[in-house]
């Protein structure tokens, strides 16, 4: 048997795509929560953006009642979400109050790169690093190096992030590499106690005793059964970790002066700019769909049963 079907194709690249267009309903409902999310928070901040346009008390409140009309301020909120949904179908996410009407698209492509650029670096030093602590620790004959992963990740996610992008900030001079360091140290972490408790758990099963009763190495034993059984979880697990990067990207990004999203985030927050700090919300959420969807198809590529249209156990 060659494991094809009566069409004389590999099961999985037939069934795999369906398992996307099942998943189309659920992500386009997830994707309308996030705007209807953005639109809230944006409209939840404190104060009246259109007085601190015109410096408060000073303005003319015929000119105020202009500026509230041009950015449909006064109408009501249905209304405002209503105009909000359809500018964002057309890829208009509006015009900055902040910046005396510069396009938000503009603000956001000129920050967005800058925060996948922390996230890549971050996940290219985390990822790695976290899955080899891990495999250390459970490959160990004794029980100290899980002892020191625990102490040593417990005291990682400990530190706030503020205060540790901050240690490394004044360590480092501020440079890009110490905040990507900022926001992979954490996640490394995470990644390390993950892989370490999965790992074990494998290798307390009855194919690992009988593979290393075969004369099995510990590292053969790690990498060809222990890793790939613990494959599935190990990468749901991280795609939460991705999660956990994008929550710190704002702080990290502040500290280090970083013009990124999540800076822009804060900036438009503060200053009472609805429509950027609706669009930065607005990316973040995606981001975050993308990296979950991303998890998903990697779950099913890793596991065959997924791939066959069957369930994970």
């Amino acid at each position: 048997m060659t494991g094809r079907g009566v069409t004389g194709r590999p099961p999985s690249r037939r069934r795999l795509p369906w398992r996307l267009v099942r998943r189309l309903p659920g992500l386009l409902i997830l994707c309308g929560a996030a705007v209807l999310a953005s639109f809230l928070a944006s409209r939840a901040l404190p104060g009246d953006p259109v007085m601190l346009m015109v410096d408060g008390g000073a303005a003319d409140p015929e000119m105020v009642r202009r500026l509230r009309e041009d950015a449909g301020l006064d109408r009501p909120l249905a209304a405002q979400f209503l105009s909000y949904a359809l500018a964002l179908l057309r890829g208009d996410l509006g015009q900055s109050l902040r910046y005396g009407g510069v396009p938000v698209t503009e603000l956001v492509g000129e920050a967005l790169p800058v925060t996948l650029g922390l996230l890549a670096g971050a996940a290219a030093l985390a990822l790695p690093a976290g899955l080899a602590l891990g495999l250390a620790a459970a490959g160990g004959r004794r029980s100290w190096p899980g002892t020191a992963l625990t102490i040593g990740s417990v005291l990682a996610l400990s530190v706030p992030p503020l205060a540790l992008a901050t240690w490394l900030m004044l360590a480092g001079s501020g440079t890009a590499p110490w905040a990507v360091a900022a926001l992979a140290l954490p996640a490394a972490a995470i990644v390390a106690r993950l892989t370490h408790t999965l790992v074990t758990d494998v290798l307390g099963r009855d194919f690992i005793r009988t593979a290393q009763a075969k004369g099995l190495g510990r590292a053969a034993v790690l990498m060809r059964h222990a890793l790939p059984n613990a494959l599935v979880p190990l990468t749901a697990g991280i795609g939460s970790v991705t999660g956990t990067i994008l929550t710190t990207t704002a702080a990290v990004e502040a500290v280090f002066a970083l013009p990124g999203i999540g800076r822009l985030t804060v900036q438009a927050v503060l200053a009472r700019d609805h429509p950027v700090a609706g669009a930065a919300v607005l990316v973040f959420v995606l981001m975050q769909v993308a990296v979950s969807l991303t998890a998903e198809l990697l779950i099913g590529l890793a596991d065959p049963r997924l791939r066959d249209g069957g369930k994970a156990p």
